[in-house]
């Protein structure tokens, strides 16, 4: 069951994008921090926005977090994933939780 059941189906499919294109950026966004090669504003704010990331992955899946994130923003599914402890049903219901939660932590979803 997805989250199209808490929410409208259009909201649903905009709601997923927005989160695959946080996750997608998370990594770079982390480089970015690391290299200093920002303003201190834009810094405070790639943090915030990786902080609630990180905090929303890792309450849902402890510390296998950025795998999760890596797989949500690039978009790679059970069969190829980092992810091999789990079973694919698990697997799916826990992506959908991460990806729900980091909406709810970057106040995209109440």
């Amino acid at each position: 069951m997805g989250i199209g059941h808490l929410i409208g189906d259009g909201y649903r499919d905009t709601l997923d994008v927005l989160v695959v294109a946080f996750c997608r950026d998370y990594f770079s966004r982390r480089e970015i921090i690391s290299s200093g090669e920002c303003s201190r504003r834009t810094r405070m704010e790639y943090e915030y926005v990786n902080r609630r990331i990180e905090e929303a992955a890792r309450e849902v899946v402890g510390e296998d977090y950025e795998i999760y994130i890596k797989e949500i923003g690039t978009g790679r599914g059970y069969a190829k994933s980092e992810a091999l402890y789990t079973s694919e049903t698990s697997y799916k219901k826990f992506k959908r939780a991460v990806k729900l939660n980091i909406a709810r932590k970057l106040h995209l979803l109440d």
